[in-house]
């Protein structure tokens, strides 16, 4: 099915739910595919409509109550942030449902695993995967993180021991779930650019 038959079931399913709510989207991927630059698009583009996005980083649970993994280079246990018991996921759910009664029209809801989740899942009414390959996520993640952190070494061993192994078990299988899946690659810039504009079209007759 093409972009627009999906959009097309989707809105359908919107529009008979009732327009009472904001439309819901969810936008997931890998480490470093391009989620939250994504969904800072797509709110930039679907102005003047009001758009909440909701990261899911920000209930990410305090490293000290994270599962942890254990480093073979360290030779010590550390936080892993990449799993579903990562995140205060009672207070997530609440925060994401509570949306549904805000001041807004879109709520775009991004992060690894906002489509491992049922409860997320269901508030959605379509659900994005960035599929990108590994080792542009990987250089990605490096460029970005040694703004923060000046040691590429530590950066690529926690993508070895830990980023790489959760994303196999639990980030990739939740394409699945996804209604559409977006290329992130470089390469793929001119096919995603036209998926995205269908995608913000789609919503902004909703609301015309």
């Amino acid at each position: 099915m093409s972009i627009e038959g999906v959009l097309q079931n989707v809105t359908n399913r919107w529009t008979a739910a009732g327009s009472h709510r904001p439309f819901y989207m969810g936008i997931g991927g890998g480490s470093a595919s391009g989620k939250s630059t994504l969904a800072a698009h797509m709110a930039e583009r679907l102005a003047p409509l009001h758009v909440q996005v909701v990261g899911q980083d920000s209930f990410f649970k305090k490293p000290e109550d994270m599962p942890q993994y254990y480093s073979q280079i360290s030779g010590q246990y550390h936080p892993a942030y990449n799993e579903p018991d990562s995140f205060r996921q009672s207070e997530m759910f609440g925060a994401c449902r509570a949306l549904q009664r805000a001041e807004c029209d879109v709520v775009i809801l991004e992060g690894i695993l906002v489509l491992w989740f049922e409860h997320l899942r269901a508030l959605m009414d379509l659900k994005l995967y960035i599929d990108a390959d590994a080792d542009e996520r990987i250089i990605r993640r490096i460029r970005r993180n040694m703004k923060q952190v000046e040691d590429c070494v530590s950066i690529t061993d926690y993508y070895l021991e830990s980023v790489r192994l959760q994303h196999a078990q639990y980030n990739a299988p939740t394409s699945a779930y996804a209604d559409w899946i977006l290329p992130g690659g470089i390469a793929d810039a001119d096919e995603r650019t036209v998926a995205v504009r269908a995608i913000c079209r789609s919503i902004e007759r909703l609301y015309s």
